[in-house]
């Protein structure tokens, strides 16, 4: 653990690197000020000044002298004061006595101020500031406007609250402003919560717009059962206009100090991201990482380069850490390859180089993927034909490798002869395909070279029907029968090995596939025809969907003597599928899907195998939905999620996701936020479960943000949290 005193040095040290967002758009409407007298542009042309005045007195035509309720108005200032002098050969104006200045940015109250306007430059003596865009004010000892683009402010007193609300304020001995660079900087800041200290900065840069700026992001403090107290500190580090670094120190208060480090660049030709990750953990008890890199670039002859290599030192990393690479969390197999992709105009081609780390030491070897080390693809339909014929081609190479397995070579052409023929209420599509696949293994003890050849016919064909539905004929409904007819002959294939090949999901658009497997292993034997159904409601003055309908069932002539464990189905008919997606409104949605297994020996054994059904309902600011997600013999499970505006000020989000089959949460969430004028505070407490312990065992956590407004956020960033956990979930700070 890090004493004390070292702790405090690094926060101090990351705290001179700090980075308000000062760039960030916020919403003022909770506030009551500033007010601020506008400059009226529009009714003044650019080279006139009006001046009002009880006296105005001139002195050798120099300058003007204005005594008793001075104003004076220029098209981009309004300066009010006791006393005016205005020297007209070098442009200066000084005031004093009840001096009021604006602009359309921001409205200053002064004991006495000069203006250069020839240089653009101004002094302001105890000047009070509102600042417009920022819903700032404050004082100081003095402002200087340097120039055009700078200004200087001395004993400056910040805040972003209402005068009779002040919850925060800051303190600097010097504060400059460079909008030529996009940044300013403070010196010996001191930030108050309620006129209580609770964090000085010596030094820290900070961005006005919205240009890249070295220094600390939003800092993460939370509590997890399995890591303990936690503070994370990410600081970015604007290296060069095309790479940069974030550096992010972690202290888990029960396993250590972690280093995590995201390098990105970006070249002519080249762009890329560098990931490291390490601990010395000391509830593992030996040293964890994770490392990665991301490589994109463009070769010539239009090709392109896609790079990922990926490692971690144990499987149970991105469980532990789920914040160092959160699209990892439900990896079992780690993926690495190198991509290069071309193509023309009737062409496309890709070579690939692509392994795996299994994640679980314990993973059987018949259940990790295989490497294609590489694999070669090209794919082509060549206008060769008039008409709607078409050719279309298609050739893949594969080297497959995996220890302790059979291994080999798979080629694999597929030649096609199509036909589109379709119209406003048709469509016609026959297609005759002959697929050519050669196998040459090593340790194959069904022989080392195989061979297969295989023809498939299909036509797929429908009509569309359209008619007038709704009071007043407001919406279209078609009706769209469709029919399906495949054939492919048996052939014996146990002899083949599986190295990619898996059995198509249960939808609706499966059903009209021409090979009932994913990957060329397995060309399923099909004598068969696929009755669909679908049917669409359009609104006829805006053109949206409102809704789509879908019913589908293959019936087969004969038994499927081709799978990937050696057995007969011997139904004749499959599940029948039906999915229906509705829109009755633009802020609601409703999905269901379901797979009817019709149990042709016993009808009372028929049932519903997979269940899903989801509700999303969103509208100025309200989200809620519903899931329900089942599937026979592995999961079911259920989940609720709101985000629920209370009022302007106060909100309540939660989740929960339960698994039935387990009894066990799966992950919930509750959180609430509150928003003031110029502050914000989010609390976010969670309970997951471990899906590879069937949810027995839960992990809680518990996070916080606070937002200056106006100034910067402290804390966990929840809002990417419940964005990922509830759908429609729109942060309001």
């Amino acid at each position: 653990m890090l004493p004390l005193r070292k702790l405090l040095f690094a926060v101090l040290l990351a705290a001179t690197l700090a980075r308000p967002s000062l760039a960030i758009e916020e919403d003022w409407s909770l506030c009551r000020i500033p007010s601020f007298l506008f400059v009226p542009v529009d009714e003044i042309a650019v080279d006139e000044t009006r001046i009002d005045a009880q006296t105005i007195a001139s002195e050798n035509n120099e300058s003007l002298h204005l005594v008793g309720d001075v104003k004076l108005l220029r098209r981009d200032q309004r300066i009010e004061a006791d006393d005016i002098v205005i020297n007209k050969s070098s442009e200066e104006i000084s005031a004093s006595g009840n001096v009021f200045f604006a602009n359309t940015d921001y409205q200053i109250k002064s004991t006495s101020i000069r203006v250069d306007n020839r240089n653009n430059g101004a002094e302001f003596e105890q000047p009070l500031f509102e600042i417009q865009q920022r819903h700032a004010r404050g004082e100081a000892d003095s402002i200087e406007k340097i120039d055009e683009n700078r200004s200087r402010y001395r004993d400056l007193v910040y805040t972003s609250c209402d005068p009779e609300d002040k919850v925060w304020h800051l303190r600097a001995a010097e504060l400059e402003i460079d909008r030529e660079s996009g940044r300013g900087s403070a010196t010996h800041t001191i930030i108050y919560l309620q006129d209580i200290p609770f964090l000085y900065l010596p030094y820290f840069q900070f961005p006005i717009d919205d240009r890249r700026l070295s220094g600390l992001l939003t800092p993460s403090i939370g509590y997890a059962d399995s890591d303990g107290a936690s503070l994370i500190l990410p600081i970015y580090w604007n290296q060069a206009p095309n790479y940069d670094m974030t550096i992010t120190p972690a202290w888990y208060g029960k396993l250590g100090f972690q280093l995590n480090t995201e390098n990105r660049y970006l070249l002519d030709s080249h762009r890329g991201q560098i990931d490291l990750s390490y601990i010395d953990d000391r509830e593992f008890g030996d040293s964890r990482w994770f490392q990665q890199w991301r490589h994109e670039t463009r070769l010539p002859y239009g090709v392109s380069a896609r790079l990922l290599l990926a490692e971690t030192s144990d499987g149970d990393f991105f469980d532990d850490f789920s914040s160092v690479a959160p699209q990892y969390n439900d990896t079992r197999h780690l993926e690495r390859y190198l991509r290069l992709n071309g193509g023309g105009d009737f062409w496309r081609s890709e070579l690939l180089w692509q392994d795996y780390q299994t994640l679980d030491d314990d993973t059987a070897i018949a259940n990790r993927p295989y490497s294609r080390l590489p694999r070669f693809t090209i794919d082509a339909e060549p206008d060769v034909l008039n008409g709607g014929l078409s050719t279309p081609v298609h050739f893949e190479w594969v080297s497959f490798e995996r220890a302790d397995s059979v291994t080999g070579d798979r080629s694999h052409l597929v030649q096609s002869l199509r036909l589109k023929s379709a119209n406003s209420w048709y469509f016609f599509e026959p297609e005759l395909q002959l697929a050519f696949t050669n196998y040459s293994l090593d340790d194959n003890p069904d022989g080392n070279s195989l061979y297969r050849a295989l023809p498939t016919l299909g036509v797929d064909t429908g009509l569309i029907f359209e008619r007038k539905a709704g009071s007043g004929d407001r919406w279209r409904q078609t009706l769209e029968p469709r029919l399906y007819f495949l054939y492919t002959p048996y052939e014996d294939q146990d002899d083949i090995p599986d190295f990619d090949t898996s059995l198509v999901a249960s939808t609706y658009s499966n059903l009209f596939r021409n090979n009932r497997f994913n990957g060329a292993d397995r060309i399923g034997d099909a004598s068969q025809v696929t009755f669909g159904l679908a049917s669409r409601i359009f609104d006829n003055d805006s053109g949206d969907q409102l809704l789509n309908a879908r019913v589908g069932q293959i019936f087969y002539f004969r038994d499927r003597e081709v799978s990937l464990n050696g057995s007969i189905d011997e139904e004749t008919r499959s599940d029948v599928i039906a999915e229906i997606d509705l829109w009755p409104a633009s802020t609601l949605t409703l999905s269901a899907r379901l797979v009817y297994d019709p149990d042709q020996g016993d009808p009372e054994q028929s049932e519903f195998i997979h269940r899903d059904l989801s509700v999303n309902y969103s509208s100025q600011g309200l989200a809620a939905n519903f899931g329900y997600y089942f599937t026979e013999n592995e999961l079911e499970q259920a989940l609720v999620s709101l985000a629920y505006p209370i009022n302007e000020r106060w909100a309540l989000m939660a989740k929960l996701h339960h698994s039935l089959k387990f009894d066990e949460p799966v992950e919930n969430l509750l959180g609430i936020s509150y928003e003031s004028c110029c502050w914000g505070l989010k609390i976010l407490a969670g309970q997951t479960g471990d899906a590879d312990n069937d949810f027995a065992e839960t992990d809680s956590s518990i996070y916080f943000e606070f937002t200056f407004k106006g100034l910067s956020q402290a804390g966990e960033d929840i809002d990417s949290q419940l964005i990922d956990a509830i759908p429609g979930y729109r942060p309001a700070f």
